[in-house]
């Protein structure tokens, strides 16, 4: 009798503790942002911040589930490392969720990329919700995030993917100037930053993308650079080389070559519209956003 009940208690004890770390796992805000998309993000118990922000992203522009975004945005904030293993602050791990437990992995793939799209998704639910509270609340940090691209800019103009390393993608620089921009209108709504510095940044940012990693001659950008040495694009690998030519457009670099812009665009869905469903989930967002642009710009 006491073999069988003590028995029941273990597996109680068992049965609880999956319980409370299914529950704990489920609340977590970044989850949640996960869950909304497949069983595959359901099950994974990494949260890289670069891929929920890219999900976040989605749901508000599409006017769904603001409040849990915000949420996701309050747990950003509050994983901020001050400061992380390069001595920077402002940066964030790649977190893993193991027994119920949150731990930062020391971890991350980008600075730029992470930074600039976060400040981007920042922006773009403050314009959705008009929640200008969290700017105001949150814009110590929001500076900490900017300062990592000024920080990481060359004399080029460009940005470097990581502080130790010398390879500038066009990816990330387009995300670095997508958030330069969140900056500067977050600011002008706040009454709150240095304007006119981060303008030069942004300009830099731009003129950078433009003289290094655009080929002319075949009007394709180059997926990075590395010292004197481009990694040229082809159209015929899809990724990088042909989804990065999606960011100059989606993040407004060709505002003024629209020519190029609509030769890029052109390009990319001859080739791969109708394959888009077999790209990652994250990959298939950034191209219907910039298609949603795409279609904003001719209803205009």
């Amino acid at each position: 009798m006491k073999k069988r009940n003590l028995l029941r208690l273990t597996l109680v004890s068992i049965l609880l503790l999956f319980v409370i770390q299914g529950t704990a796992f489920a609340e977590h805000p970044a989850r949640v942002i996960m869950g909304f998309y497949s069983s595959d993000f359901a099950q994974r118990h990494t949260i890289e911040p670069y891929i929920v922000s890219i999900l976040a992203l989605n749901e508000v522009e599409n006017d769904r589930h603001l409040d849990e975004v915000g949420q996701f945005i309050q747990w950003y904030f509050s994983k901020l490392n001050y400061p992380d293993h390069h001595g920077l602050t402002g940066t964030i791990y790649i977190h893993s969720l193991q027994d119920g437990k949150e731990r930062a992995t020391r971890k991350y793939d980008s600075v730029d990329g992470y930074a600039g799209l976060f400040l981007h998704l920042l922006h773009q639910y403050v314009v959705k919700t008009g929640d200008i509270g969290i700017v105001h609340t949150n814009w110590d940090k929001i500076e900490d995030i900017a300062y990592l691209l000024p920080v990481l800019q060359d004399s080029d103009g460009l940005t470097r993917a990581l502080p130790d390393s010398r390879v500038k993608y066009l990816m990330d620089n387009c995300e670095a100037y997508g958030g330069v921009s969140a900056y500067l209108a977050m600011a002008k709504l706040t009454g709150k930053g240095d304007i006119a510095y981060y303008s030069k940044v942004r300009e830099a940012i731009k003129y950078g993308i433009i003289a290094h990693l655009y080929d002319s001659e075949n009007r394709v950008f180059a997926w990075a650079v590395e010292g004197p040495y481009q990694s040229k694009s082809s159209w015929w690998i899809s990724y990088p080389d042909a989804y990065a030519q999606l960011f100059p457009i989606y993040y407004d670099i060709l505002t003024d070559e629209p020519d190029a812009k609509n030769h890029l665009w052109w390009q990319f869905t001859g080739k791969y519209a109708g394959l888009v469903q077999t790209f990652p989930i994250e990959q298939q967002i950034i191209y219907n956003l910039t298609r949603r642009k795409m279609e904003r710009a001719v209803e205009k």
